[in-house]
């Protein structure tokens, strides 16, 4: 059984936004030749997020039998496989990818698929215009003090974050996402990865602020409000009602992240529109879904301080944050029985994933998942004209 693009259906009611040649892909909807199952809990999920290299009979046997340590003894029930290749790409990448999701179903093993939404470089390479901005506040530039200031024609650029904040980038967004979900082997589920904004989106320099796309008046494409992850969870489950669609959220930061030394160099995100906005969003995303995934790797979000006690501890505050912030943000809080934790796997040792499995499980999180790939998270300031594109 594949996954395929049928006939169409009632459209949306974010059509009017989105170009013509979409509506096929948003209303028409991937599906399979059996009925779709329902948008369930993923309550006990312990899935590897893995390549299509990784997906190896010898390694299959391995997760099925694995025994982190003593406090971690129950092996992994699924895989979760990256999706990097278009329907028309030119190398073996696809027919590779279709091979380990395959060959993860004959062992027994539930299958997901993983999607990078946001950080997206061929998108950015294509579409510098549609790339979100660092405007705003200056105190990224500290990691950056070397490059010039833009000129009165150009605007600086969050390289290579194509967020679905814009007309034009959701609905290229939909597009991607459905041609690489597009003849698959079916599978449960798909995680969407970074539906938010870009790292540092107000200019603060935090990887962790996610909540805005231009932070200031220099707009190079057609902003759209916050219920766009909303949306775009949506419009991509029409696309794929056989498939259990997951965004997965990245908190915002904290309240010591403000001090001169945090994350937040000094900028107030944290008492001022950070998590107001975050909130909005996920308030409506977590409508679309029975289940979000948290992003929480602790060490690449530099979250492996003193403060949160032991060891891997913000694992568990993470999770923690999905339903405290919301009530305090008058959104809706969201029990961590919702939400899997995405664990930091790679350059990890069985002692810290069992630290990281041991907080996700204190925090009661549905599942968790276990990233054996790095998690590409990086930005880079680009000064790029502001007509581009038009």
């Amino acid at each position: 059984m594949t996954i395929s693009i049928p006939r169409a259906a009632a459209l949306p009611r974010w059509a009017a936004t989105v170009p013509a040649i979409l509506l096929f892909l948003a209303a028409g909807a991937v599906h399979a030749d059996e009925e779709a199952e329902p948008q369930a809990s993923l309550s006990g999920l312990r899935a590897v997020l893995v390549s299509p290299e990784l997906v190896t009979a010898e390694n299959l046997k391995a997760w099925q039998s694995a025994k982190v340590s003593d406090a971690a003894p129950e092996p992994y029930n699924a895989v979760v496989l990256e999706l990097r290749a278009a329907k028309n790409n030119k190398k073996d990448d696809r027919s590779k990818e279709d091979a380990a999701a395959r060959l993860a179903s004959a062992a027994g093993l539930q299958l997901f698929y993983w999607i990078e939404v946001a950080r997206c470089p061929e998108l950015a390479d294509a579409h510098p215009e549609w790339i979100a901005s660092l405007q705003g506040h200056p105190e990224w530039r500290r990691f950056y003090p070397k490059l010039q200031k833009p000129g009165d024609d150009e605007v600086v650029k969050n390289y290579p974050w194509v967020p679905v904040f814009y007309k034009e980038s959701f609905a290229a967004q939909l597009t991607r996402v459905s041609e690489l979900l597009s003849d698959r082997p079916a599978a449960k589920g798909v995680f969407l990865n970074d539906v938010q904004a870009a790292p540092s989106a107000c200019g603060c320099g935090s990887i962790l602020c996610r909540w805005v796309a231009d932070y200031g008046p220099i707009k190079t494409a057609t902003p759209l409000s916050d219920d766009a992850p909303a949306q775009f969870v949506a419009a991509v489950k029409k696309a794929a009602p056989n498939l259990q669609v997951v965004p997965v959220w990245t908190t915002e930061c904290e309240e010591h992240d403000a001090a001169k030394d945090g994350m937040c160099a000094g900028v107030g995100c944290f008492d001022g529109l950070c998590w107001k906005h975050s909130v909005a969003q996920l308030s409506a995303v977590q409508k679309e879904c029975p289940t979000l995934a948290a992003l929480l790797p602790y060490r690449l979000f530099q979250r492996d301080l003193p403060l949160y006690g032991e060891k891997a501890g913000w694992v568990r505050v993470g999770i923690e944050s999905l339903a405290k912030m919301p009530a305090r943000h008058k959104g809706e809080p969201i029990p961590a029985s919702r939400v899997v934790a995405v664990l930091q796997g790679w350059d990890a040792g069985p002692d810290d994933l069992a630290a990281q499995m041991a907080r996700a499980r204190e925090a009661k999180a549905a599942g968790y998942i276990v990233s054996l790939v790095k998690i590409e998270q990086s930005w880079e300031p680009r000064i790029v004209n502001r007509g581009v594109g038009q």
